[in-house]
């Protein structure tokens, strides 16, 4: 707590030593605003204004706008470019009498035509060509298609997505072999239980997302976060002025329909900004599955046969909302928001976490979450910004499992039971338990620039989760009526130097990690309280160093020792399959990473870009799922583990007007490497239900102008191979070939095509897509079969 109290008291120090100096840089200060347009009148899209002999400039956004802010009076040399238009500058005098927005026409530049898509990636690759090591996914194209935001992660090397069945089902991301709590999950910077789409990351929907920012083993201390294998950032669409939005209707195999809706109104005059985002998911998940049940005829009564069935009793149901009300570039505050929020799901669940034993016909788990947060943001000049947010949840959350009846995997009633309860391993029948969460979170980022070339950020972000609980059917399965309390707090402090011109940029940062945990549980028969409570706190580092070798030529070293204090779900248990572990040791780990970037001439026609990477994960006190058939799965902490591996990744355009090609694979070494313990006889195996080898390849072509006029359509296909693996420990299942503990080889293609209207007052796309083309046999989370060939129609309309 020292540590802690000691970076607050620089925190304020900094503040109240350059109040006045921030105030005075603030006087006599002015916002330029403008629009770029081509000789039409028509906006040009994400063109680059700089003001030259400085580091000021921007972006514009979608329909050409921007905005230079903090400018002292005086002249100016603003220069415009953007591909497939010819440069432009011109003097801009700024005083008290220059006008509130100029407007700045380019010309066309045909030679540069073909080149153009590439300026919509000017944010993406400003990020990824930084000192962190970051992969950028852009949303633009993928927003039209009817993948879902877990299936677009899947395709990015290093990247793996598992699930336990179709839409709504529980998904794990892995990041070079780590995965679940190990990454945490932000939406603008926001953890996700924060917002409206705390759904899981599988299930998000895309539309709702401009980007994704995917940090690999070394995070920045602005999330405020104790992640351990990296960081998932998903950024929502920007804010422009007027109305603009999307909605989007998705419709398909298994009762599919997805609906999605982003509207953003920012008034020019006052700064008022209004926002409605959300989304509907329904699926009845009925496809085909494959599993073994005992024949019930004579002779062969009792021999074991495989069948196909419908999956049935899995239906999914889902929500999600949140209603912006804010302010924007006012005197005493650049941006102040008030985001209220919701979420609810509905979930049958049809069998236990390996696909084991009998189904389950009436077994439901719900949830349903609301919220609100606040966040502040202002620039007081260059030497001193601030970014804070506050947030608050409450979460519910039900399991029901009542019945007396006996289901067979065809859906019918086979009988009835003594007790109550499908799962299996209930101490005394079945339950109706209810869980009850109260978050509360603070993060708050002070960045302090001393010139242009060095910058220092600190960053305090504290938590506070109070857990509670009921069973309604007295006397069974763990009733979780203890309060549980987790307060977390991660403070950071990071100094960045860009130096040589730009070519070299090294930052370093220093995180404090501290967490406590408590339970209080009356004692049956009294009225003594029975208390538990532990501690952790430790300290963390870490460097980013990028250098420029070159334009064509970038390279990357990153590093961070790394903590991860336990979650909440996983001390407590998640109020469903999982129980609780109040002795979990909080993760750490030596986190490496080397990568370069070569790439073309982004004029060039044909442009291509390939990038690898090296990394090395050295995990101690890993925290690790051991599964079972009931509800007793809990994690435990696996003494020492390593990931090591590599990735590339190629991108090639150019070679065909429309065409585009990408190709990634990855191979990680994960494996327990612990020489004494519990787990100590797995030692030198891999981790278990990891995949160790996958790559992704993708095609689109977009048909030229000459044949489809002021229409638009594009092709696309993608596969995803993934290696065998195994499902439990290597040597665990050598005495038992009946056992299935591997998941086969699995090479899965999906194939689309998308239509957009020419219409003139909104982008209007119509998609068709047919997922797992060849029908082939997926199994992925435990070895739970997922769907098989599936089609799905999708209209997006933009504005």
């Amino acid at each position: 707590m020292r540590k802690a109290h000691t970076i607050l008291l620089a925190i304020l120090l900094i503040v109240w030593t350059n109040a006045k100096i921030a105030a005075q840089d603030q006087k006599d200060r002015y916002a330029v605003k403008g629009k770029i347009s081509d000789e039409n009148g028509k906006p040009i899209p994400f063109a680059t204004v700089r003001i030259e002999g400085t580091s000021i400039g921007a972006i514009a956004d979608s329909e050409g706008q921007f905005i230079l802010k903090k400018l002292a009076g005086g002249e100016y040399t603003l220069a415009v470019q953007s591909l497939g238009h010819l440069p432009t500058s011109f003097k801009l005098n700024i005083t008290d009498q220059s006008p509130e927005s100029i407007m700045i026409t380019l010309k066309s530049n045909a030679r540069e035509l073909q080149a153009v898509e590439v300026v919509a990636e000017s944010e993406k690759q400003q990020l990824e060509l930084s000192a962190k090591a970051v992969d950028v996914i852009d949303t633009r194209e993928v927003k039209l298609k009817t993948v879902d935001l877990g299936e677009v992660l899947a395709q990015t090397q290093g990247v793996s997505i598992q699930r336990s069945g179709g839409l709504g089902s529980d998904s794990r991301l892995s990041l070079n072999g780590l995965s679940g709590d190990k990454i945490r999950f932000f939406f603008d910077g926001v953890p996700l239980d924060f917002t409206g789409y705390s759904v899981g990351i599988g299930n998000i929907p895309v539309n709702l997302v401009d980007r994704v920012e995917i940090y690999k083993g070394v995070v920045p201390i602005a999330f405020g976060a104790d992640a351990l294998g990296g960081a998932v950032n998903m950024v929502s669409s920007s804010i422009v002025m007027g109305l603009h939005g999307s909605v989007s209707y998705q419709t398909g195999s298994f009762g599919t329909h997805r609906f999605t809706l982003d509207l953003k109104h920012l008034e020019p005059k006052s700064g008022l900004l209004i926002g409605l985002d959300g989304f509907y998911d329904f699926s009845r998940n009925n496809y085909e599955v494959d599993v073994e049940v005992p024949i019930t005829e004579r002779p062969l009564r009792g021999r074991i046969q495989e069948i196909t069935v419908p999956r049935f009793h899995d239906d999914y149901e889902a929500y999600g909302m949140n209603l912006t009300l804010g302010l924007i570039d006012k005197s005493w505050a650049d941006e102040i928001k008030v985001n209220l929020f919701l979420n609810d799901t509905y979930d049958e669940v049809q069998h236990n976490a390996v696909m084991t034993g009998n189904p389950f016909g009436e077994v439901i788990f719900s949830s349903d979450l609301q919220g609100a947060s606040l966040s502040f943001t202002k620039d007081f000049g260059r030497s001193l910004s601030i970014n804070s947010v506050f947030g608050l949840n409450s979460t519910t959350r039900v399991f029901v499992d009542t019945t007396r009846n006996f289901y067979s995997w065809n859906g019918e009633i086979q009988g009835r039971r003594n007790r109550q309860g499908e799962v299996s391993g209930s101490v005394a029948g079945g339950s109706h338990q209810f869980t009850w969460d109260d978050n509360y979170f603070n993060r708050t980022n002070l960045k302090w620039q001393f010139n242009e070339k060095h910058t220092i950020s600190i960053s305090s972000a504290p938590t506070y989760t109070l857990r509670t609980g009921d069973e309604l059917l007295a006397g069974t399965f763990d009733p979780i009526t203890a309060k549980g309390i987790v307060y977390s707090w991660v403070n950071g402090i990071e100094y960045q130097a860009d130096l040589k011109e730009g070519k070299l940029q090294n930052v370093f940062f220093i995180k404090n990690y501290w967490q406590q945990v408590r339970t209080e549980r009356e004692v049956d028969g009294s009225e003594q309280v029975s208390v538990n409570e532990r501690k952790i706190s430790n300290v963390g580092w870490g460097n980013n160093l990028r250098y420029n070798f070159s334009d064509k030529l970038i390279a990357k070293l990153s590093y961070e020792y790394a903590l991860r204090l336990p979650r909440p779900d996983e001390v407590f248990g998640d109020g469903n399959f999982i129980v609780r572990n109040l002795e979990l040791e909080a993760e750490r780990s030596h986190n490496l990473n080397l990568s370069a970037i070569v790439r073309n001439s982004t004029n060039s026609k044909i442009r291509w870009r390939l990038e690898t990477a090296g990394f090395v994960r050295s995990i101690s006190d890993l925290i690790f799922l051991v599964a079972a058939t009931d509800r007793t799965s809990a994690f435990d902490n696996v003494n020492e583990a390593t990931s090591i591996g590599i990735e590339v990744a190629g991108e090639l355009s150019g070679l065909i007007d429309g065409l585009k090609i990408s190709l990634n694979s990855t191979y990680q070494d994960f494996y327990n490497s612990a020489s004494k313990g519990g787990f100590a006889r797995f030692e030198g195996e891999r981790i278990p239900n990891t995949p160790y080898f996958f790559a992704n390849s993708s095609v689109s072509y977009s048909l030229p102008k000459k044949l489809v006029g002021d229409q638009s359509i594009n092709i696309y296909w993608s596969s995803r191979y993934v290696h065998s693996f195994f499902l439990g420990w290597e040597s665990g299942g050598r005495n038992n070939p009946e056992f299935k503990f591997t998941i086969p080889n699995q090479h899965i293609h999906h194939a689309g095509i998308n239509y957009r209207l020419p219409l003139k007052s909104v982008k209007m796309t119509l998609t068709g897509d047919v997922q797992n083309v060849l029908n082939r046999n997926v199994f992925d989370f435990f070895g739970v079969q997922r769907p098989g060939r599936a089609y799905y129609l999708k209209i997006v309309t933009q504005f």
